[in-house]
């Protein structure tokens, strides 16, 4: 006869009600069972429980995570929320090797620059549908000159991984202070390269009279260029919603004076800004690690960057991702992607 634990307790408790000392019941059991079943201590523990007010012999769930998984939960439970898993359910242990049954590896989150409201989510959606249906018409992207501005430190100093040996204490790095110097560096670019840019002295904030300024520049450039036979149509701009841009006296210098077609940006998509998912990226990796002392150095070594991508395809392939990133934000309807 196959006894698990549950019978035997069973047959404690049916032999305490009958009157039966703990001793006499393991006994009992053993004789009409098997040996060596109960011991007396087991029975004498059970008496005692009994004896206090308990009633049955199962056993009582205690107060942590259920020793056994009820699998159909947990299934349902990865389905709805994976990253919470092991939360009132199972262990880590088992929510790990459940996860990883499922195909799930433990991956980094990804900051975003913003947690887009759904009007925001609408409006990245329908520029990005207007964006393309504009580029299907053809001649838009070796049209358009973008712009956008990004602060460029003074100490590069970064963290990195050095080799050291097994005994060698690691390579101590002073952290770069949060307030230094640091000058803004303003860039015009298209297909072809940069036509115009600019370092604003120390301390300096641009202004819509500034930009301005910037714009008229940039509108000359161009035509030069364009008389050289290098761009075939007007010009397009494309920049970001940073206050200069945006302010009535630079738009309306756009609109009225320039008479330029201005692509649309929404807001809070510097992952549609080629500057910024492209240009500076590279420049500020160009840049890591340096220090500077003087203006003239940081002047030089921007120049230096920019001299170095010439008469490659850097400018080119930059502005040429924008038809991909478009269609990620319809894909999403709207919200961010990864990349």
């Amino acid at each position: 006869m196959s006894v698990n634990k549950e019978n035997i307790h069973t047959l404690l408790h049916t032999q305490f009600k009958l009157g039966y000392n703990a001793s006499a019941a393991a006994r009992n059991i053993n004789t009409g069972i098997g040996q060596d079943l109960v011991s007396p201590r087991t029975a004498q523990r059970w008496f005692k429980k009994f004896s206090s007010g308990r009633n049955n012999s199962k056993r009582k769930h205690g107060s942590g995570r259920p020793t056994t998984v009820n699998k159909h939960v947990l299934a349902n439970r990865l389905q709805q929320q994976p990253d919470e898993l092991a939360r009132g359910h199972c262990s880590q242990s088992t929510a790990v090797r459940w996860l990883r049954k499922s195909g799930r590896e433990p991956r980094r989150t990804k900051f975003v620059p913003h947690r887009l409201t759904e009007q925001q989510k609408q409006q990245r959606l329908f520029f990005c549908l207007s964006n393309l249906a504009r580029h299907r018409r053809g001649y838009l992207l070796n049209r358009i000159v973008t712009c956008d501005e990004s602060y460029i430190n003074y100490d590069g100093t970064a963290q990195k991984i050095v080799w050291r040996k097994k005994d060698e204490d690691p390579l101590l790095v002073p952290r770069p202070n949060l307030h230094q110097k640091k000058r803004m560096l303003c860039i015009f670019w298209t297909v072809h390269g940069p036509l115009m840019w600019e370092l604003l002295p120390p301390g300096t904030i641009l202004n819509s009279n500034m930009y301005i300024n910037q714009l008229s520049q940039v509108d000359l450039a161009y035509r030069l260029q364009r008389g050289q036979g290098l761009f075939n149509g007007p010009l397009i701009f494309h920049h970001d919603n940073a206050p200069p841009h945006r302010s009535i006296l630079t738009t309306r210098h756009i609109t009225n004076t320039l008479c330029w077609k201005v692509l649309p940006h929404p807001p809070y998509s510097p992952d549609l800004a080629p500057s910024d998912y492209h240009l500076f990226t590279s420049l500020k990796n160009f840049l890591r690690g340096r220090r500077f002392t003087e203006d003239a150095e940081v002047e030089t070594a921007v120049g230096q960057y920019i001299a170095s991508k010439l008469g490659t395809n850097f400018f080119k392939r930059g502005i040429h991702k924008l038809p991909s990133r478009w269609k990620n934000v319809v894909k999403t309807q709207g919200n961010y992607f990864v990349e």
